[in-house]
């Protein structure tokens, strides 16, 4: 049990957070509390904090391994890939009164099974945010300026696009995905950052996970 706390992601915000998160929102109207929100206003607001940090980071280089990456060194460095970038889209959103949840995600080969495209090395994967709108949750791409929005422009879970890619389910997309890992079948895991451990302290072979959202993988 000591183990896990010590090596537990802590997805809160920091007094760093909220110096640094106004620098990304800066030129993006405010978006009110949650009872006076309009879904519309949502996604407007939620599209608007994904390209300020596609624009703030454009440059495709992760953050080291061993290092932080929070907002203040996305918003530094100019770079990140998905690790880096959801994690400051989370950050954000939430700070804006948002409910995010962490995704990890993870082709599924040929022939191959959910267990193995989790534990084998050199699986693609892709790091992706989703965030609780007044009409559900919504996925919020960290490489491209994509939302998981229908043609009715409504959204699109995590699970409805997995199966989906499985065969299992139609979906009538506004823009189809911008990355093939969401077309083939795969499998996904809420709260993991990582499984090599190396991003987030204490820096070491442990898993980097956020334990209360791994909750949301039962439901």
């Amino acid at each position: 049990m000591a183990t896990a706390a010590w090596h537990r992601v802590d997805d809160s915000l920091t007094t760093e957070d909220v110096q640094y998160i106004p620098r990304f929102l800066a030129g993006i109207p405010a978006i009110g509390a949650a009872s006076a929100r309009q879904y519309g206003d949502e996604v407007q607001f939620i599209g608007r904090v994904q390209e300020a940090v596609l624009r703030i980071a454009p440059l495709n280089e992760g953050i080291p391994k061993d290092s932080p990456r929070e907002p203040r060194d996305v918003f530094e460095a100019h770079r990140g890939l998905c690790y880096d970038r959801s994690r400051a889209i989370e950050k954000i959103l939430r700070y804006s009164g948002f409910e995010t949840r962490h995704i990890a995600l993870y082709a599924i080969a040929p022939n191959g099974s959910a267990l193995h495209a989790l534990l084998a090395s050199g699986t693609p994967s892709h790091a992706i945010t989703e965030v609780r709108t007044q009409r559900g949750w919504l996925v919020v791409d960290s490489n491209n300026p994509w939302l998981s929005l229908d043609s009715s422009n409504l959204p699109v879970s995590m699970t409805r696009i997995r199966d989906a890619a499985r065969g299992a389910a139609h979906l009538a997309w506004r823009t189809p995905p911008p990355n093939e890992i969401y077309q083939h079948p795969f499998t996904f895991v809420y709260g993991l950052y990582s499984r090599n451990g190396h991003f987030y302290p204490p820096y070491d072979f442990i898993p980097d996970v956020a334990y209360g959202e791994l909750i949301d993988n039962l439901s």
